[in-house]
């Protein structure tokens, strides 16, 4: 036998002229799984968002503003005027946006668009999480369980399951990765500013990060270090034009609640009390604690944490850790006190970014993370706590996953809807029609021309 050296032809290795060649089976390349991985899992997340709604489903429902306020605006006025057009006290960059890209399509798919749309975003926004965390996070279980809550949400998804209208709330989350992600990439850094500009182009709240925009900039000079801070100031001057020149303040239409000793008190029971085990699992499971109590099981569950590192079990990343929390507790506090409740929708962003001081608190010792590499996933399982963590996610999606979403469920569904304008249509002296959306109870109608509704299946149908 010769022993061949793989860089030296031997007359034994030479190819033979009259064999045919081994035909070369096709490998993926890393960053092609890494694509196609990441095509899976979207397209996962956003089926399993869809299949959430009961009853008339998320494709056959439209959620109050997204068919008042953000399709009829688009109906009314064209997309310049409609973007500085104020909604309950500032402007909506995202919603407005969105919508025209709903309005090429024909009016009998807007509400499956609206809703495909809607699910794609916030499973993207989950994507883009999962890889900002990676400097800061380097467990893939623990930036898997940081990322999912906002493609799936466990708490409040009543109003922020697929739809337009609720999606800033989400963002609210993902702008504070935005702010400390510093990607290699300039075309990634340029990502993270628009998104950053956007979120506050859709809610103002979000200047909440600007602080610690400054501190990044102090920390890392020169354009990589400022572009989160430039993209939350643009942001702003986008909404002051809505305060300065189309008089946003004056159409709010809720009473704050300015007490921020009450808002703290919220925050421990209905953020930290929520976080790691909520009551639809604890009823899913069996009543493990008697019911109303289980925000007590969730503050153990994260008082654990906090002894797993001070008995340095693991090793935290505590910038990232004190960030986390001060933010979420501004936060939940800034957005009840503005909205004058506790609303879900208010407190899953604090909850995401309370997740994220856990995650950081869990991280766990280079040399334990090379141990376990060696050992039997069932064993990286338990001697590893942000697998822990992870599963505990899980538990709270599957225990919240299709509850309360009976303000939807119910309808009014958008194509009986849409065949009765159509009907209606039919007299020659009707010029518009009223199409009831959800929440079946509440009075959400939008207005719609029957030109339109005459001719619902055709395409671009676009903003005068």
């Amino acid at each position: 036998m010769t022993v061949v050296d793989d860089d030296v032809i031997t007359p034994e290795s030479q190819p033979d002229p009259g064999r045919a060649a081994p035909e070369r089976r096709w490998r993926p390349t890393k960053p092609q799984l890494v694509a196609l991985t990441a095509i899976v899992a979207t397209g996962f997340a956003v089926t399993l968002s869809l299949l959430r709604t009961p009853g008339y489903g998320a494709t056959d429902t439209i959620w109050a503003e997204d068919a008042r306020q953000f399709y009829q605006g688009s109906l009314e006025r064209n997309y310049l005027s409609a973007l500085f057009t104020p909604y309950n006290g500032y402007l909506h960059f995202i919603p407005r946006t969105l919508i025209e890209i709903v309005r090429i399509f024909p009016l009998a798919w807007a509400s499956t668009v609206i809703a495909v749309m809607g699910a794609l975003a916030t499973s993207s926004c989950a994507l883009l999480i999962y890889r900002a965390s990676a400097r800061h996070l380097r467990s893939p279980a623990l930036r898997i369980a940081v990322a999912v809550p906002v493609a799936l949400p466990y708490i409040g998804q009543l109003e922020l399951a697929n739809n337009f209208a609720c999606i800033h709330f989400l963002l609210l989350y993902v702008a504070f990765w935005m702010v400390i992600w510093n990607p290699v990439r300039p075309s990634l850094r340029i990502l993270a500013a628009f998104v950053l500009f956007a979120t506050v182009g859709s809610d103002p709240v979000a200047a909440i990060y600007l602080p610690l925009a400054f501190l990044r900039y102090r920390t890392l000079r020169g354009w990589r270090g400022a572009l989160p801070a430039i993209g939350i100031a643009v942001g702003l001057v986008f909404q002051s034009v809505g305060i300065l020149f189309r008089n946003a303040l004056h159409g709010r239409g809720i009473s704050p609640h300015y007490d921020p000793f009450w808002a703290t008190k919220q925050f421990f029971e209905t953020v930290i009390g929520q976080s790691l085990y909520t009551e639809h699992l604890n009823q899913r499971l069996g009543y493990l604690v008697p019911a109303g109590d289980a925000h007590y099981l969730a503050w153990a569950l994260v008082a654990a944490v906090l002894l797993l590192a001070l008995a340095r079990l693991t090793k935290p990343n505590w910038p990232l850790v004190i960030a986390a929390l001060v933010h979420s507790l501004l936060l939940f506090d800034g957005l009840a006190m503005q909205g004058g409740s506790d609303a879900p929708r208010y407190e899953l962003p604090a909850i995401c970014l309370l997740l994220v001081a856990v995650a950081g608190t869990l991280i766990p010792h280079e040399n334990a993370a090379r141990q376990t590499r060696q050992l039997f996933p069932w064993l990286v399982l338990r001697s590893t706590p942000a697998f822990a963590a992870l599963a505990l996610v899980a538990l709270c999606i599957f225990g919240g996953y299709a509850q309360d979403m009976s303000w939807r469920a119910k309808g009014p569904s958008f194509d009986a809807q849409l065949s009765q304008a159509a009907v209606a249509c039919q007299d020659k002296s009707v010029s518009e029609v009223a199409i009831t959306v959800a929440p079946a109870f509440a009075t959400w109608s939008m207005t719609v021309p029957c030109d339109l509704v005459r001719d619902r299946n055709d395409f671009f149908q676009l903003s005068p």
